[in-house]
């Protein structure tokens, strides 16, 4: 059964002067505000594929993905709650909450609409955020602070498995590290504890984490990936399996994925070191959890610099030398 939502509009957008009344669209008996209305000076771009929402208000780029309660704030992962972005009809809406917290210099609260400060839309914030790369160099110094999710192991520098690799079944790429039995070194299976690698806060634990309910569920979602010729990010999402997303001190993110549990302890907002255990190695998200068998059993691990995939804009030998040498040593 679908989800059905109750979408109620109060009174229309006013200018005044070089202000806006922006009135609230109760979803659910939540106020929201239309991102995405033409009338507002800031630059939205909505993804239908990958169900994806770029805002830029001022000098600040959001991004929100549908189903995943984490934004990116300009180089931050932060925590969202669960209903605090969603999209209908093409249209995007994001919480009256969220924006007076997060902008509380453009936003003024009233009874029943935001007034806001109109804005220079910074379309180039958008596009400057999507080149944005990092050398060899500077990746090797980023992770120095770093250590191995797992005790003992390496990761897999097989080229099938280096970030950046083809992933033909999604039509999409490898983005991070894994770490399988075969290649780590050491023993990985579902009593295997998975250690949060650094200093950092948590933003996602995917305690109530819902599985694909059959193998032809995740089938559609590969099927739909081949019609659009990418992953879009909500179905990578999904395909990650149960997660737990760190922010670390550094200015890094992790995102561990295909676990099997979680630590229980372990909330958002909780703080981590290397020797946290954020949960035990599984295979969620992967056909071996819907084929309910130990098939696909590994550790999959992205890390991110300021939000960007540590690897985009290096050459496949760089990418090479990196996880081979220099993530080595500091892992």
């Amino acid at each position: 059964m679908g989800l059905i939502i109750c979408l109620i509009i109060v009174g229309a957008i006013v200018k005044i002067n070089n202000e806006i009344r922006l009135p609230y669209v109760y979803i659910d008996g939540t106020p929201y505000i239309d991102v995405t209305e033409p009338s507002l000076s800031y630059h939205a771009v909505y993804d239908e594929i990958d169900r994806q929402l770029h805002l830029a208000v001022r000098d600040n780029l959001y991004i929100f993905t549908e189903g995943i309660t984490v934004a990116q704030i300009n180089e931050k992962f932060v925590p969202l709650k669960k209903n605090d972005f969603l999209t209908k009809n093409r249209n995007s809406y994001v919480t009256a909450e969220f924006l007076l917290k997060n902008e509380p210099k453009l936003f003024t609260k009233k009874p029943a609409y935001l007034l806001a400060k109109k804005q220079e839309a910074k379309e180039e914030i958008i596009e400057v955020a999507a080149a944005k790369q990092f050398t060899v160099e500077e990746v090797s110094q980023y992770f120095q602070t770093l250590r191995s999710p797992l005790k003992g192991a390496k990761a897999d520098i097989f080229p099938s498995h280096i970030p950046g690799a083809p992933r033909t079944y999604r039509y999409g790429f490898h983005e991070g590290l894994d770490w399988y039995t075969y290649s780590a070194g050491t023993d990985v299976n579902r009593r295997t504890p998975v250690y949060a690698m650094g200093e950092g806060t948590v933003v996602r634990v995917d305690h109530e984490y819902k599985p694909y309910e059959s193998e032809r569920e995740r089938k559609k979602d590969l099927a739909y990936c081949k019609t659009v010729q990418r992953t879009p990010q909500y179905i990578l999402d999904k395909l990650r399996g149960r997660q737990v997303w760190v922010q670390f001190d550094n200015g890094m993110q992790a995102r561990f994925a295909h676990l099997d549990l979680v630590s229980e302890r372990l909330k958002v907002g909780s703080r981590v070191t290397e020797d946290t255990q954020v949960g035990y190695v599984g295979n969620s998200g992967t056909s071996g959890e819907v084929k309910k068998d130990d098939t696909e059993l590994h550790l999959h691990v992205d890390l991110l610099i300021k939000g960007v995939l540590f690897w985009k804009g290096l050459s496949k030998e760089e990418i090479q030398h990196v996880v081979a040498n220099e993530l080595s040593q500091s892992l």
